[in-house]
């Protein structure tokens, strides 16, 4: 029986892993989005600590379970990567449209779905890229 508690804890633990680093590749993202097409006057350090601020709640309250249920779910846990990447960025195009809400006056709504969806991948791909270093 232990076992199989410690199996759930190291399962839980990779993701939220994978949680609390992906707010950081996607401030990034988003910081060289803005300083290179929206001339932003912030530096590129106190955007990205802005951006993955911002970020954290909607990585945690979203992406954690919905990473959890991706890829264990007996639905789901069998599809390819490539399937479970297309679930990633709808499920992040979600997150971004009610982050549109909260940044409503900074990006249009479209662009919050693409931001979203592109957080969706770097959650997936930092997700594999754990899985693989630490197994």
């Amino acid at each position: 029986m232990t076992t199989t508690y410690k199996e759930t804890f190291d399962r839980i633990s990779l993701y939220f892993l994978a949680v609390i680093i992906s707010p950081i590749p996607f401030g990034i993202f988003l910081a060289l989005y803005s300083i290179l097409f929206l001339q932003d006057s912030w530096g590129f350090g106190p955007t990205i600590l802005v951006v993955a601020l911002y970020s954290f709640p909607f990585f945690v309250f979203g992406a954690f379970p919905i990473s959890l249920y991706i890829d264990f779910s007996t639905r789901t846990k069998n599809y390819l990567n490539r399937i479970k990447a297309l679930l990633y960025a709808g499920f992040g195009g979600l997150a971004g449209l009610l982050g549109s809400i909260v940044l409503y006056d900074l990006f249009s709504i479209i662009t919050m779905f693409v931001f979203g969806m592109v957080g969706g991948i770097i959650q997936f791909f930092i997700l594999t890229l754990i899985k693989k270093v630490i197994k």
